[in-house]
């Protein structure tokens, strides 16, 4: 009878020692999840660090400031705006130029009713002369004075050249 008796005792051993075993695996998971901050255990788990906020809040203080009188500044005379440069597709108003050239001068009238004064001179500064001429006599007088005055000041304009 004594063999059965130290097989069972071996056999609970084990068991107890298995349970042991198990309950020290399932401690250390938890405490290494707890220092990795995949679960939260006050004390263990580490403090996280704020993620800055991608607006910035606006500042407040702790403490109201004192009320000052704002002091009445003069406001600086605006600024004139910086003139934009329009970007000219030059070899686009040399093609149109060279289509331009070939029409008869009431048909392009009527093509260049609508255009605005200032795209028109561009292409106008690269025709012929004597068409933008024809052009300008059947044009209204007001319409061709527009774009007389464009005309003058696209021709004026001195080219950037390129560094």
């Amino acid at each position: 009878m004594a063999g059965k008796a130290g097989k069972k005792k071996s056999k609970i051993g084990l068991i107890i020692g298995l349970v042991v075993l198990l309950l020290l695996i399932a401690a250390g998971a938890v405490a290494g999840l707890a220092f990795t901050g995949k679960i939260n255990i006050p004390g263990i788990t580490p403090k996280k660090k704020p993620i800055p906020p991608l607006v910035p809040a606006a500042k407040t203080e702790d403490a109201p400031a004192p009320k000052v009188e704002p002091k009445k500044e003069e406001a600086p005379p605006p600024e004139e705006p910086a003139p934009t440069t329009k970007v000219v597709d030059k070899k686009g108003a040399q093609k149109l130029a060279e289509v331009w050239n070939e029409m008869p001068a009431d048909g392009l009238l009527k093509v260049t009713e609508k255009w605005k004064p200032s795209d028109l001179a561009l292409v106008l500064n690269e025709m012929d002369s004597e068409k933008v001429a024809q052009l300008l006599v059947l044009m209204k007088p007001d319409q061709a004075s527009k774009v007389s005055q464009e005309l003058k000041r696209v021709a004026s304009l001195v080219p950037i050249e390129a560094q």
